[in-house]
């Protein structure tokens, strides 16, 4: 086969895949580091069931010689009620638990067009990460703090987001 040939097959077939690829940069960005890549998991949002609330998570790690032990969380939860403290966010699937946070330091809290915003920052282990993106649409959300339980779970979003985060953490990170 002549090489004009192939070099414009190589071609069409890179613009194909690339026309029908998902676009990552939407879920996940990395930043290559002296030492380390910085990956940041793009805020996707949880909307309670029966409740005017919703929770944004956002996932920040760094990944160096080896896998990382801990993914720093910072999430942001909208309520209709004032939220300062929380006592434990955790996510489930299937009626398992797939990992929990605790002990989250309140970034800020404000009120606007009648709803209370409050930003929290906290850690969770790499494995319930991963545990997290397999569960796909299957992944609920509990934020519990100052009496109040809030369920929130996974929808479309999460779904589409989880599942090319995975494929690229997979093949990037690999499991821990």
């Amino acid at each position: 086969m002549p090489l004009n040939t192939l070099l414009a097959l190589a071609m069409s077939c890179t613009l194909c895949l690339g026309a029908h690829a998902q676009n990552s940069s939407r879920y996940l960005r990395s930043m290559q580091q002296e030492s380390y890549t910085l990956y940041f998991i793009k805020p996707v949002p949880f909307k309670a069931e029966g409740a005017k609330a919703r929770l944004v998570p956002d996932f920040t790690f760094q990944h160096g010689d080896a896998a990382p032990e801990v993914v720093d969380l910072r999430f942001s939860l909208s309520s209709q009620a004032p939220v300062r403290e929380m006592a434990s966010l955790s996510f489930h699937a299937d009626g398992k638990l797939l990992g929990q946070a605790s002990g989250a330091e309140l970034l800020f809290l404000e009120q606007a067009k009648g709803c209370w915003h409050a930003r929290f920052s906290t850690q969770l282990p790499y494995p319930a990460l991963l545990a997290m993106l397999r569960a796909g649409e299957g992944l609920e959300a509990r934020f519990e703090g100052q009496g109040v339980t809030l369920s929130f779970p996974a929808g479309k979003k999460w779904r589409k987001a989880s599942a090319v985060v995975r494929e690229i953490l997979m093949a990037e990170v690999g499991e821990k």
